[in-house]
């Protein structure tokens, strides 16, 4: 982690600032921190390979003591949560393989893992408008300056949409340590990830950013209200920020992984100080798909919003976000390896070469 994320984390329970103990081990330069324990008045945290873990998850105390002893390697196995010797082993072997990729560490991982989701979720139609929204009210609120956060953001896929947006860095913030190890190795690499709790108050101090976002999660979230009035703390700096919720269940309709969603009254009553705009998923997909133009100046119908299985949420003051445009692309320069789309099977042996598409599992 670089050490200038320590001017906005706070400890989420008592709201102060955090330093590196120094009086304990510690791995770190003058402008980053590898390995070490941070410190408030209440609790100390451990970081893990540049990650700072700042909840109160029983997995917690036990990084602190490795890392404390000086063993950050045993602390990253227990955040992996592997407690088998032989796995544990295994899995060491696969990340410091010089031609490691995303798709081994997630099969070392198991089934457990979620790997189908993460592994094709660039392909997945939530993401697409996840990423089309994230582009668009990103780019209009961070156009000026300002840092965004993707919160409950997995292994960072809509975090890499952010990556040129703003500055410095976004920031990752997820419970779960192996995904955003993931995303910082492979998927948005530069980020600043941080470790932390949704249904807790969030580790950052008040006007942090001015882009904040959560995508696919909020729905298994339980302290809605809580989260919601964090977000907006979050991008209190002025009234020019925005806070995105998008990909949420529908209480109106049903789906196969449901969670604990609203209705569309509901998901608006949690904003107690910035008034929404609620825009059924489809209408965005629609855009997105039918030719590039993404329309946040459209008001759907009560009935409309009712009848879509997912809602997008954007609630900000800025006079820029409610209008039509172009459907945005990273303009990340290409890097790495290129390979075909594992999605797509290769048929025969002709000339020209012929591919199939084809779903990776039947829950597809």
């Amino acid at each position: 982690m670089r050490r200038d994320t320590l001017d906005i984390l706070r400890c989420p329970y008592c709201g102060g600032r955090l330093d590196l103990v120094t009086s304990s081990f510690h791995h770190s330069t003058d402008t980053e921190i590898h390995d070490g324990i941070l410190g408030c008045q209440c609790c100390v945290f451990p970081v893990v390979d540049g990650i700072p873990v700042m909840h109160l998850q029983p997995v917690t105390p036990v990084a602190q003591r490795h890392v404390e002893q000086g063993r950050p390697d045993l602390a990253r196995r227990a955040l992996f949560n592997l407690e088998n010797e032989r796995e544990a082993e295994q899995f060491e072997e696969v990340i410091s393989s010089t031609t490691i990729t995303y798709r081994a560490v997630v099969d070392a991982l198991g089934p457990t893992f979620e790997g189908g989701y993460f592994l094709y979720r660039f392909s997945d139609p939530t993401y697409i408008v996840g990423h089309a929204v994230a582009r668009a009210v990103a780019g209009t609120v961070l156009a000026g300056g300002g840092r965004a956060i993707d919160i409950c953001g997995g292994s960072g896929h809509l975090t890499r949409a952010l990556l040129d947006l703003g500055s410095p860095p976004p920031v990752l913030a997820d419970l779960y340590f192996a995904k955003i190890w993931l995303a910082r190795r492979f998927t948005a690499p530069g980020c600043e990830a941080v470790c932390c709790d949704g249904n807790a108050p969030m580790p950052f101090a008040r006007g942090a950013f001015r882009y904040a976002m959560c995508s696919d999660a909020f729905m298994y979230i339980w302290t809605k209200r809580q989260f919601v009035l964090e977000m907006l703390r979050l991008i209190d700096d002025g009234g020019r920020g925005a806070a995105v919720i998008s990909h949420t269940h529908n209480q109106c309709t049903w789906t196969p992984s449901h969670g604990q969603p609203l209705t569309p009254a509901g998901y608006r009553d949690l904003f107690e100080t910035l008034e929404p705009r609620l825009f059924g998923e489809s209408g965005l997909f629609e855009d997105v798909v039918r030719g590039g133009v993404l329309d946040l100046s459209r008001c759907d119908t009560e009935a409309t919003l009712e009848a879509d299985q997912a809602l997008t949420i954007i609630a900000t003051r800025h006079p820029g976000v409610f209008v039509p445009r172009p459907v945005d692309v990273p303009r990340l320069e290409p890097s790495g390896e290129f390979r075909i789309n594992p999605l797509y099977a290769r048929e025969g042996d002709g000339d020209p070469v012929r591919f199939r598409l084809r779903f990776p599992s039947d829950d597809y």
